[in-house]
């Protein structure tokens, strides 16, 4: 796959000339010129969708099932176009394969102009698990990362966003991952999650981090060893804020909570806050109303874009 003039988003892999994209809300953009375009995506192992958004306008973006590997986008005019082709099931669901892209027209030069460049690290409330039912058990058909309110909100920001989030997984360990001290910590600086290549860490303005819940499951399940967790999840966040840093000493950081039925973890956030916030200079804390009708404790879709507002007026405020 030749990537001339293809911006990546978030964190990828060029493997046997294709393009792999493991996290949900990372993808491509490009500028075009013609009358269509056609991309050749699979979906591993289990199938997924993504959506391509037109000219940025995110309220008309189009969802399509990767099972039909290549999909082929037709326009009604002949003038130059953005194209995003964005991930949408989150990373513990499948891995997108982007084997081609052949445009029936001209490829352009990618000129868009980002206004900040972001890194999240999240769980399942990042990526975008369980937002779109009531009821049912959560699932990759239920499950969509660019409905979810950080990356819609981000996006309408204008932001150029790197996003590594996964359900279950916790920032230093968890009751829900194999094993259970294995975290986001653990693969910060690789690809995606349980993957052995790195990644180079990109210098941002903002680093926004939501994780607490899942290590607080592992907390309040075995509670003889609460104190020594806490302090091993603090000194963790403590670690990964610092390597951003080294890349940018003016980063802002924004620690986020509140985003689903987690009350019993408050503490850990709020505790964690206060470490260090005496550590670094730039650091918010922000917590959300969540969503009390949610699916598993996780925020409904129509919650989502309430706390996407919410999380553009906190930016704003902090940038």
């Amino acid at each position: 796959m030749d990537l001339t003039n293809i911006k990546i988003n978030g964190r990828y892999l060029v493997d046997n000339n294709s393009l792999f994209l493991y996290n949900g809300g990372s993808g491509i953009s490009f500028k075009m010129q013609g009358k269509s375009f056609t991309v050749s995506i699979i979906s591993h192992p289990n199938p997924g969708y993504f959506y391509i958004i037109i000219d940025r306008n995110l309220s008309k973006k189009i969802k399509v099932l990767s099972i039909e590997e290549n999909y082929t986008y037709s326009f009604c005019d002949d003038r130059p176009h953005l194209v995003d082709i964005v991930k949408a099931n989150e990373c513990n669901d499948n891995a997108l394969e982007i084997k081609d892209l052949s445009i029936q027209g001209t490829l352009l030069n990618y000129d868009h102009i980002y206004d900040k460049k972001v890194i999240v690290y999240g769980d399942s409330t990042i990526s975008g698990y369980g937002i779109l039912e009531h009821t049912g058990q959560a699932s990759i058909h239920n499950s969509d990362a660019v409905r979810n309110f950080m990356f819609s909100g981000l996006y309408e920001l204008n932001m150029d966003m790197d996003i590594f989030s996964a359900a279950g997984y916790g920032l230093a360990f968890s009751l829900y991952t194999c094993p259970q001290n294995i975290g986001v910590y653990d693969f910060f600086e690789k690809v995606g999650v349980h993957k052995t290549v790195s990644w180079d860490v990109k210098p941002c303005d903002l680093l926004i981090i939501s994780l607490g819940c899942n290590d607080n499951s592992l907390i309040q399940d075995d509670p003889s060893n609460k104190e020594e967790r806490i302090q091993e999840f603090e000194r963790k966040y403590e670690a990964i804020i610092y390597a951003h840093i080294l890349k940018n000493p003016y980063l802002k950081v924004l620690m986020i909570y509140g985003t689903l039925l987690e009350e019993s973890a408050y503490y850990l956030y709020e505790e964690t806050y206060t470490y260090l916030k005496d550590l670094f200079k730039d650091i918010y804390i922000h917590k959300f109303s969540g969503d009390k009708s949610a699916i598993e404790n996780h925020a409904y879709v129509d919650a989502h874009e309430q706390m996407k507002e919410e999380l553009k007026n906190v930016i704003n405020e902090i940038l």
